[in-house]
């Protein structure tokens, strides 16, 4: 079902993924501006930005939400490792202020659309309504990112980059003459953290960091001490300092006793897990239902048979029993190249 253009605000970042977006709409004849989001530690928008829109012809706002994105993301960021679990800021990004914030804004202001740089699809069907998809780059594919964007956002969003691959994406920038204004780096794994996360974490001052104790196994035997649960992931065996008749990895991080719990490689593996606030992009299922799910970005995907324990939650009963399901991180559920949703772990089971 093909969208008549109109008023499209697309989210900046500098980078080569929303300037092609921006120029692809350009073409298909949108009326485009740009909109860029300063985000704590972020500069303001470079010259290269300015440059870049002068070279398309679009204007750009730039939005200092810094204060909002300390409340949002670094402060959930930190909380959760505190905590002992491995948060996801990107995702949380995605839900609650490149979409959640900017979308209501700039439809205020009489945009149509909001559009970004992220490899996914968003499917109008037949009876009118959006669906998110998986990207064709699969290597790229971001779908995961955006599992939690309210299903009513859907329709108000573009992602031109959804049915290209990132070589596709240099190739067009190249040719747009784009590359001049675009800087000569992919962006890092988060936008905010300079060095390792525990020291960046103790630099904003947040406590209860540095608790050294107890490192044990699952038969509840002391083997060493640690230096503080935000050091640590689940799934871990580098840096842990204790020896043993084979490798030791993280199997939990017990924030109640402010231990770690180790085991061995065959201990990491769970037969299911427990999934909590759960956005689906479909009618919540009333019964047990077929699926895989994803339980990081980079992971393959598992095949899984999702049962409803409320509205917002869920066991997942896995097909083969997975390593390293992490608390914290996010499980995204999909049936071929549909999203359904997703939510965030609680817990694994071993198997």
């Amino acid at each position: 079902m093909a969208i008549i253009p109109g008023k499209v605000a697309v989210a900046l970042s500098g980078g080569i993924d929303s300037a092609v977006a921006a120029a692809l709409l350009l073409q298909q004849g949108w009326e485009v501006s740009g909109v860029y989001l300063r985000l704590a530690p972020e500069p303001a928008a470079s010259p290269h930005l300015d440059a870049l829109c002068r070279h398309l012809g679009i204007e750009c706002v730039s939005l200092d939400w810094r204060q909002e994105f300390q409340d949002e993301i670094i402060s959930y960021f930190a909380a959760l490792y505190r905590a002992g679990k491995t948060p996801n800021p990107c995702v949380r990004c995605n839900e609650r202020i490149k979409f959640g914030r900017l979308l209501p804004l700039i439809r205020s202001w009489g945009y149509d659309y909001l559009a970004t740089g992220h490899y996914a699809r968003i499917e109008i069907r037949s009876d009118g309504s959006p669906a998110l998809r998986r990207g064709v780059d699969r290597e790229k594919e971001q779908s995961y990112f955006l599992h939690r964007l309210r299903p009513a956002f859907l329709g108000s969003i573009l992602l031109p980059l959804g049915d290209w691959t990132k070589q596709g994406v240099r190739e067009k920038s190249s040719a747009l003459g784009l590359d001049q204004f675009l800087p000569h780096r992919e962006s890092q794994e988060l936008c905010f953290v300079k060095g390792n996360y525990p020291d960046f974490i103790r630099e904003l001052g947040f406590p209860g960091l540095n608790r050294p104790g107890p490192i044990v196994t699952r038969q509840g035997k002391t083997v060493g001490r640690h230096r503080g649960l935000e050091h640590y992931t689940v799934g871990q065996r580098r840096g842990l300092g204790v020896p043993g008749p084979a490798p030791y990895y993280v199997v939990e991080l017990d924030q109640a006793a402010n231990r770690i719990v180790v085991g061995f490689k065959e201990e990491l593996r769970s037969a299911g897990l427990e999934v909590e606030d759960i956005n689906w992009l479909r009618p919540v299922p009333a019964e047990p239902l077929r699926a895989e799910v994803k339980l990081r970005y980079r992971h393959p995907g598992a095949g899984c048979l999702i049962t409803p324990l409320s509205h917002t939650r869920a066991w997942v009963s896995l097909d083969q029993p997975q390593t390293a399901i992490t608390p914290g991180q996010a499980a995204v559920f999909y049936q071929g190249e549909l999203v359904l949703g997703g939510g965030w772990i609680v817990r694994g089971d071993a198997p």
